[in-house]
């Protein structure tokens, strides 16, 4: 006879009833969330490697879904007939988004980073892998700061983009450097 194992409820998941745009999550669509959130935000927790933006999307998708059904009231369309896969669409199309972004975002600072002046193909190949090494060390906000700051946005562009503030954006632009530097033994200049 084998002995009983314990089990452990799983934790109540939670969802604000405000996407972070300030946008409100209907009653009914909060109900779907909590049925099909756990596994929902697991996936998108593999897709993207953190657990907060999956969250933020899932939230994002409900308040979505909560304005089209708003939407579908007001002109008379037909109802949704099952609310819990029309909100799983919803946020896989929001993770996939997402997931495009970031390899988008990635390429571009790999294509940045190896410009014209750059001579040969061996230095290019060296400068990828570099550019790639700096990139998996940071986290994907941090990135995402980079990468649209190369791309010549200001820190109050940026930091709209991200519902952060423009000192948060660049905050954090400075200690992805800062992280470069370490990495690559860098000292920094004074002055």
């Amino acid at each position: 006879m084998q002995p009983k194992r314990e089990t452990r409820p799983s934790p109540a998941f939670l969802l604000n009833e405000v996407d972070r745009f300030g946008r409100h999550i209907d009653s009914a669509v909060l109900s779907a969330a909590k049925e099909i959130g756990p596994r929902a935000v697991a996936y998108a927790e593999k897709v993207l490697a953190d657990p907060a933006l999956a969250i933020s999307f899932f939230e994002q998708a409900a308040a979505a879904v909560s304005e089209a059904l708003e939407a579908k009231k007001s002109s008379g369309a037909p109802v949704v007939k099952n609310l819990p896969a029309y909100l799983f669409r919803a946020f896989i199309r929001i993770v996939g988004q997402v997931r495009r972004k970031n390899a988008i975002l990635e390429e571009s600072v790999r294509t940045y980073a190896v410009t014209e002046d750059w001579r040969g193909e061996a230095s290019r190949a060296e400068a990828s892998v570099l550019v790639d090494e700096v990139i998996e060390t940071c986290d994907r906000a941090s990135r995402e700061v980079v990468v649209l700051r190369l791309e010549g946005f200001s820190w109050k562009e940026i930091g709209e983009h991200l519902g952060i503030s423009s000192h948060a954006a660049e905050a954090r632009f400075s200690k992805a450097l800062d992280h470069a530097r370490k990495m690559f033994k860098i000292r920094r200049r004074k002055g």
